[in-house]
């Protein structure tokens, strides 16, 4: 689907659904929701008298208009009460209108842009351009009986000359986040048959070649050389040799390097320690850290923000083997720590360790990591929020606020000295497990080990990574989170450090 801005009067266009929004108990109905009443001889208020069209949050409610004007329908959505509305109101508002454009097999739409109090009408057609192409996201390899989305193109639209500039920068903006948004969920949802850590590795080489970035792949001879012995033990078990992938932006010659390190484990078996059968189902999403980094750099090149960022991912499955590392093994880790192998479906902080430490040695000002680390993280917030984990409060508050921004909810935990004695080691520097109690927090505290004084967070994305159920803007599978954020954080970063 492409999203475009557009400059005009929608009741003179012919298209399959002209988007107007609804406030729910909105008794005065002003622009297009009165200019469309009027075309239809007021029968649009009789809706409301009758109790069809409310303004609830998501609501959609679709009119023929029966030859009365040019759009052959109207699709009157409500957006929840007026006082209560936010960018993340109109994106789940958008996501319903889609599901109902593509249900009743439409291919064109327009929505009307109309002054909202309170919000940028810029940031309102970014939020609304990413909403739609999420929305009409579909990942299937069925050969029959499936129902591809219909809805071709949808056009933002404004009266307002003065707005359109503003428009158009937002769906570009949008286009860009959305579509690679959409490519991380892409990588997510393949079979782990086909994305091993190789084609991992080759998916951020072609992002690269795209968007003209600087990409290096090293393999487990360069792995062992380094002395990345927790990234390599992981790998052990598999037959699948693992790579360590290195993408770099260079946006501004004096910036300061922002890291973006994504967790690549490309199937968990759990190893050794083997997972039962039912929670090995979606562990092909085990990499939506790395997904997400190359999501995010994908976006981060075509917007060319002035800005350094570096991406670190370290790629493996985490397989049972012969040659499978066990409970037990002592190892050494790139910054020279050791660990204690306590659970070997503990395995994703171990390869983080390595990318962390080699993330502060290149030099990085502050990193953000994304990780499906920890089940205890899922039982801590649910499916609704990602665990955020933070060594500075300024940057953990900087980074959940650009979340909730853009609609990807991140929830403070704690980083507490008391949590950290947990995983001190008996026979090694720490170990990789400190029991079920808190174990999110002490995941977090592993990896805390392994960036020093460095500013970091960590998002534990294990409860926000996959959907089962068609939900606002977002189908069922992977959801592509964590690449709003680090697209918006770099953009931000990158206009602070210009004003500075």
């Amino acid at each position: 689907m492409k999203v475009k801005a557009l400059l005009g009067d929608p009741f003179a266009l012919e298209t399959d659904g002209l988007i107007l929004t609804v406030y729910e108990n909105q008794e005065r109905w002003t622009g297009g929701l009165a200019k469309a009443d009027r075309l239809l001889g007021g029968k649009l208020r009789d809706l409301q008298k009758w109790g069809e069209v409310r303004g609830k949050a998501s609501e959609v409610t679709i009119v023929h208009t029966l030859g009365q004007m040019k759009p052959r329908r109207l699709v009157l959505v409500g957006v929840g009460k007026r006082d209560d509305a936010s960018l993340e109101s109109f994106r789940r508002a958008m996501g319903s209108v889609v599901r109902a454009l593509n249900r009743i097999r439409a291919r064109t739409a327009h929505w009307l842009m109309e002054a909202t109090e309170g919000t940028d009408i810029g940031d309102l057609s970014r939020a609304l351009t990413e909403a739609a192409l999420l929305a009409n996201y579909r990942y299937s390899r069925k050969t029959e009986g499936d129902t591809a989305p219909t809805l071709e193109s949808l056009h933002l639209i404004t009266l307002d000359r003065s707005a359109r500039s503003a428009v158009e920068q937002g769906v570009e903006t949008g286009t860009i986040v959305g579509e690679a948004t959409n490519r991380t969920r892409d990588l997510v949802n393949a079979p782990p048959i086909e994305m091993t850590p190789t084609a991992l590795a080759e998916a951020a080489v072609e992002v690269a070649r795209l968007r003209s970035l600087d990409c290096s792949v090293y393999d487990e001879k360069w792995i062992e050389e380094m002395g990345m012995n927790a990234l390599r033990a992981v790998s052990l078990g598999s037959a699948q040799n693992p790579r360590f992938v290195v993408l770099q932006y260079r946006g501004h010659e004096s910036a300061p390097v922002l890291a973006l390190v994504g967790k690549g484990i490309t199937f968990d078996s759990g190893g050794l320690c083997l997972k039962p059968a039912d929670s090995m189902l979606d562990m092909k999403g085990d990499m939506s850290g790395a997904a997400a980094v190359i999501g995010a750099f994908d976006a981060i090149g075509r917007l060319q923000p002035k800005a350094n960022v570096l991406g670190v991912i370290p790629a493996t499955e985490n397989m049972p083997g012969g040659g499978a590392f066990k409970p037990g093994d002592i190892l050494k880790t790139y910054l020279g720590k050791t660990v204690e192998i306590i659970n070997t479906d503990a395995e994703g902080r171990l390869i983080l360790a390595d990318a962390l430490a080699y993330a502060v040695n290149q030099g990085a000002s502050s990193i953000l990591d994304a990780a499906t680390l920890t089940g205890a993280a899922m039982i801590a917030v649910g499916p609704v929020c990602t665990a955020a984990f933070s060594n500075n409060e300024d940057l953990l508050n900087e980074v959940t606020h650009i979340g909730r921004k853009m609609g990807e909810l991140l929830w403070p935990m704690p980083l507490l000295e008391d949590y950290k004695k947990l995983i001190d080691g008996d026979f090694a520097d720490i170990k990789n497990s400190g029991g079920r109690q808190g174990g999110a927090i002490t995941a977090a505290w592993f990896l805390a080990h392994f960036v020093g004084k460095v500013p970091w967070v960590h998002l534990d994305i294990a409860p926000t990574f996959w959907s089962d159920r068609e939900e606002g803007y977002l189908g069922k599978g992977a959801t592509g989170v964590a690449v709003r954020t680090f697209v918006q954080w770099v953009l931000e970063r990158s206009d602070k450090d210009r004003e500075g």
